[in-house]
């Protein structure tokens, strides 16, 4: 995982570091003085529980009281923008604003108490019980091999629900440590970094795992701690989603979007501090504050109804979704799958995609763009469709027509090295190693014109059409030399 883009340091603004004020709505309400935030989905429905129960609220405002037939939610998991998975009375529960329903364990897993990934599925979830930690595939339920002392500190830290990308990297905390879990083909499972003195905040595939260390923001960049630059002052509560970062200094929001510039949010909230930040993939924010729960929704917010980031769908599934913004963002949805064009109907803040009709098994990226009077919206979801066996896209027959050297190698020096050279305060990607390996994710941000970022404009220069085609080949043929 990798934070891309020109650091804040070669930002000119006389407010140290932050390029720009974001408007933004809220709404805020009152929270019982026993309820608490526990849950927010990707789409960004929150669910809240105190003494009288649990309730669903939409960003809104809209509030409704779950019938549930549990007593206490000890762990939930916000599924998607009605359903939530829930540990509570020593089972797992499916909750909806409408009730809750069991689901049902085998007895020697023991009782659970965290969960990630959609536990219905036949495969992709995980959960912790009082027995270990369990991995399901095909319908059968893997025990791991975890030292016993971990189990009664052991946390899931899930990906917006998912237990990961698609790296098959999902992210323990256990022991006073951050611990790595990658499944699939090659299991290992090892302590990554130590988490004494922080508060860890969670994965986010772009950025990496985020934590709070006296006050600022670090990463976990696959080796140890890195420092994310931020000058506002001592950070009080962060949170991250979708490669955004959210960071509170006392009643002051800010965030780091995905041009890697950190801007001020303005947002009609009398002051409070704020205690905890839970950004979403649709590119929101809830926060807790005082006695209030606020819901933060800047004006450039994408919603997808019809896939979740990184869930699972069946082989053949069709593809068929609902899109909705903000009105004023423009009329024109742009949608893609996989670099191919998706036929879009409807009007400016409500739009319907229908993709093919069958899906293939694999990884799918879904890039959606609308562009605004402030500059282009993107958002991009990545999903896996299920079938007898994941295979990655075929690789173009015949000798590789493009490689780093003679193809690459300019386009860095010319568009990525003003940032990502050496000396710089972002990752360097200026030998073919590095490049290689960033090479999947510096396609998908250049394809959704993320990077170089406008604010590089004036020392990086855009990639063209002919030159993205170039990247997209390249990585296609296995990165060639």
């Amino acid at each position: 995982m990798a934070l891309l883009g020109c650091g804040d340091s070669q930002l000119a603004n006389t407010h140290a570091g932050v390029a720009t004020t974001v408007t933004a709505d809220a709404q805020c309400q009152l929270l019982a003085e026993s309820e608490a935030l526990v849950g927010v989905s990707p789409e960004g429905e929150a669910w809240v529980e105190g003494d009288a129960g649990v309730r669903h609220v939409l960003p809104d405002g809209t509030s409704t009281w779950v019938d549930a037939s549990f007593t206490r939610a000890d762990a939930l998991l916000a599924w998607d923008a009605a359903a939530a998975f829930v540990v509570g009375d020593n089972s797992l529960w499916t909750a909806t604003s409408e009730g809750s329903q069991p689901l049902t364990l085998p007895p020697e897993l023991g009782k659970p108490r965290f969960v990630c990934g959609n536990p219905e599925r036949a495969s992709g979830a995980f959960v912790i019980t009082t027995r270990g930690l369990f991995e399901r595939q095909n319908d059968i339920w893997l025990r791991w091999s975890i030292p016993v002392e971990l189990l009664e500190s052991m946390k899931i830290r899930d990906l917006e629900g998912a237990c990961s990308g698609q790296d098959s990297v999902m992210y323990l905390e256990a022991g006073a440590s951050l611990w790595e879990v990658r499944h699939g083909d090659i299991a290992s499972l090892r302590e990554a970094a130590p988490l004494t003195g922080m508060s860890a905040v969670g994965p986010d595939v772009r950025v990496g795992f985020i934590a709070l260390r006296d006050g600022e923001l670090v990463r976990y960049d696959g080796s140890g701690w890195a420092r994310i630059p931020f000058d506002e002052g001592s950070v009080t509560a962060a949170g991250a989603a979708d490669g955004v970062l959210w960071a509170a200094v006392d009643g002051l929001l800010y965030r780091r979007n995905r041009f890697d510039e950190w801007e001020y949010l303005d947002a009609p909230m009398w002051p409070a501090p704020i205690q905890e930040i839970r950004g979403y993939a649709a590119g929101g924010a809830w926060l807790v504050r005082a006695n209030q729960l606020c819901h933060v929704e800047p004006h450039e917010t994408l919603r997808v109804q019809g896939v979740r980031p990184y869930g699972r769908l069946d082989e053949g599934s069709g593809l068929s979704l609902l899109v909705s913004a903000d009105p004023a963002m423009g009329a024109s949805l742009s949608a893609r799958l996989d670099g191919q064009s998706v036929p879009v109907s409807g009007a400016a803040g409500a739009w319907s995609l229908t993709g093919p009709a069958f899906l293939s098994s694999g990884w799918h990226t879904l890039s959606l763009a609308v562009a605004s009077s402030e500059g282009q919206v993107a958002r991009s979801v990545k999903f896996l469709v299920e079938g007898d066996e994941v295979t990655e896209p075929p690789m173009p027959p015949g000798e590789p027509t493009v490689s780093w050297e003679d193809d690459i190698r300019p386009i860095y020096e010319r568009s990525c090295a003003p940032c990502h050279g050496a000396g710089s305060n972002q990752t360097f990607m200026g030998s073919f190693e590095a490049f290689s390996a960033l090479g999947e994710l510096a396609l998908e941000r250049v394809s959704l014109g993320e990077m170089p970022p406008p604010a590089a404009s004036a020392v990086a220069e855009p990639l063209s059409g002919d030159e993205v085609q170039l990247l997209q080949t390249w990585v296609q043929e296995g990165m060639n030399p």
